[in-house]
């Protein structure tokens, strides 16, 4: 055993004297010993069970040796390839669903092979782009490859590249590429938004390679280029997959990229018109009715072009001809319903209300809820609450308001507000997350400790009456950081509190950032993930050990995962890899 692994073993005998200020640098914290332990955990997950938490551990062991052990971190990086391609092959793509309900999402869980590229990626891109093209030959050999493995092979490809995109954007573009021999999807606009951030140019050189791939793509894979160039939210057709994109801040539409989707568009749908239409399946609309609909959507844009514009309304009528007279109801409604002025609150209620059905009545009157504008009186929408039949789904909205009124009112540093609104929510865990939310916010502007102190008081014992979940087990880690800055041995003390609830939860998952709050009711399902961001156990380890290095290592050792046990030691040791070595006798 390292000399570190065995000083942590008898720390744990002693009581440690703990001060409210931050400690000296503990003699345990050296280079050598923090090489020797992240070392031996390497060695030590070989008595995992579990594949995906070995290969977290490799990766965070791997990415820390990167500046001073190259070959050992080289190896444990392919060490982890080796083992997510063997889990790969054992249980292929893997879904979570959020409920047992009939309308719960499937939410798609990582493939760890490109979770192992995307960690190499940022430190080797050359290794990790040989990787990639190595599981992207594998999959074009295999006999059969259905439509939906392919668009999941462009999603891995086009996510890897997002988290490049703000680090090495050269890289991210390399393995973006990659993606074109498959379908493009949605995440493809996401990608291009996000490399703007680092360089519009960049992003905009791009889009001009994605058009040339996609020019002759089905027009629900080519229209996904259609939001980029015009710097809007959703695509110009009716996409397989939709979210509405966030468009970032001082972004400017290319007037060149738009002519150059518009010239391509027209040459597919003049072609369009030399061949029969297409049917399509019920949920879905042909590439002429598509055309039609892109058509429409961005006739505004070409307005000002007079060779543009005369093309447009040539080709509508035209496409619209085509049309069987069932298809061309349906796409007339989606273009009324585009240009139907948005309900009100109350115009939504009122139209929930005339509902003879009690179920669409309640659904009516749950969506003007959980759209409902933070300007609507909070008296107003706990009348509507009231109104709706099902009592579970009433519970469930009422729930649902006041968490996220209260996520609002944080946004608007209305603090005092949003403390009363969080003590209203019955979701015992959400709320304690939600003050400490609140009291870190606080602790930004508090000069009185003792008032900080108090807010934290209420939020331990919120949270001591919450169910033990991922959410208030994040509560506790924020909260014992929180604590740390005004009282170190209560900031530990409450670590510690933190470890003993993750140990009472079965297979704890920190990976996702957000929890899906749902309203089921009997003919409807309502779902949004809420962000619980900032408060893993290794980034709270890492922040705590700064203040109290002896103390935090102690209460990592307290963990009945092996994976956490290694990954929070991970990231206390972290900074003592900048230390200076000690010589050793």
């Amino acid at each position: 055993m390292t000399r570190l692994t065995l000083l942590v073993s008898l720390l744990l005998c002693l009581v440690f004297p703990i001060n409210a200020q931050k400690k000296s640098v503990s003699s345990l914290c050296t280079r050598d010993n923090a090489l020797d332990t992240t070392k031996q955990h390497i060695l030590l997950t070989r008595t995992f069970d579990n594949p995906v938490q070995r290969i977290a551990v490799l990766l965070r062991a791997a990415d820390l040796l990167w500046p001073h052990d190259r070959t050992t971190s080289i190896a444990t990086f392919m060490e982890a390839f080796d083992l997510a391609v063997q889990n790969f092959k054992e249980k292929g793509d893997e879904v979570q669903r959020t409920s047992s309900s009939q309308f719960a999402a499937a939410i798609p869980l990582p493939d760890q092979r490109f979770k192992v590229i995307s960690a190499l990626a940022k430190r080797d891109p050359a290794r990790a782009q040989k990787l990639s093209e190595q599981l992207i030959h594998e999959n074009d050999t295999r006999e059969a490859v259905d439509a939906q493995s392919q668009r999941r092979t462009a999603d891995k490809l086009i996510l890897m590249a997002h988290g490049l995109a703000s680090t090495d954007p050269p890289a991210a573009v390399s393995f973006a590429r990659q993606s074109f021999r498959y379908p493009a999807t949605l995440q493809l606009p996401i990608f291009l938004y996000e490399l703007s951030k680092s360089g519009q140019q960049l992003a905009d050189r791009f889009y001009v390679e994605a058009l040339d791939a996609y020019r002759m793509a089905p027009m629900d894979q080519f229209l996904y280029l259609s939001s980029y160039p015009f710097g809007n939210t959703r695509e110009a057709g009716e996409m397989p997959g939709y979210t509405f994109y966030a468009i970032p801040e001082g972004f400017t539409p290319n007037r060149a990229l738009q002519r150059m989707f518009i010239q391509a568009l027209l040459l597919r749908v003049n072609s369009a018109m030399e061949t029969p239409v297409q049917e399509a399946p019920s949920y879905r609309y042909s590439d002429h009715a598509n055309m039609w609909l892109a058509l429409n959507r961005l006739e505004k844009h070409v307005q000002s072009e007079p060779d543009l514009a005369d093309a447009f309304a040539r080709s509508k009528d035209k496409l619209f001809a085509l049309l069987t007279p069932n298809v061309q109801r349906n796409v007339s409604r989606v273009i009324d319903t585009d240009n139907t002025p948005k309900k009100s609150f109350d115009e939504q209620v009122e139209a929930a209300e005339k509902l003879t059905d009690v179920g669409r009545r309640d659904m009516g009157l749950t969506m003007a809820v959980t759209g409902s504008s933070s300007d609507v009186p909070v008296d107003r929408v706990l009348s509507v609450i009231d109104k709706i039949s099902e009592s579970t789904v009433r519970d469930s909205l009422l729930n649902w308001f006041y968490y996220f009124r209260t996520q609002a009112l944080i946004k608007d540093k209305e603090l005092s507000e949003a403390r009363k609104f969080a003590s209203k929510v019955t979701e015992l865990d959400q709320r304690a997350f939600l003050f400490t939310r609140i009291a870190e916010e606080s602790l930004k502007v508090a000069e009185d400790q003792t008032e900080a102190r108090e807010m934290l008081n209420e939020v331990a014992n919120t949270i001591s009456k919450a169910p033990k979940t991922i959410v208030s087990a994040r509560a506790l880690l924020a909260l014992a950081h929180l604590y740390a800055k005004v009282d170190m041995n209560r900031g530990v003390e409450e670590l510690g509190n933190a470890v003993r609830t993750i140990n009472t939860l079965e297979s704890p998952d920190f990976s996702r950032q957000f929890v899906m709050m749902k309203i089921e009711g009997k003919t409807f399902g309502s779902y949004a993930a809420y962000s619980t961001p900032g408060f893993n156990p290794e980034n709270a380890f890492r922040e705590m050990g700064k203040l109290d290095f002896d103390g935090s290592l102690v209460q990592a050792t307290n963990f009945s995962d092996k994976s956490l046990r290694a990954l929070t030691t991970l990231a206390v040791i972290e900074p003592c890899f900048h230390a200076k070595t000690q010589r050793r006798r």
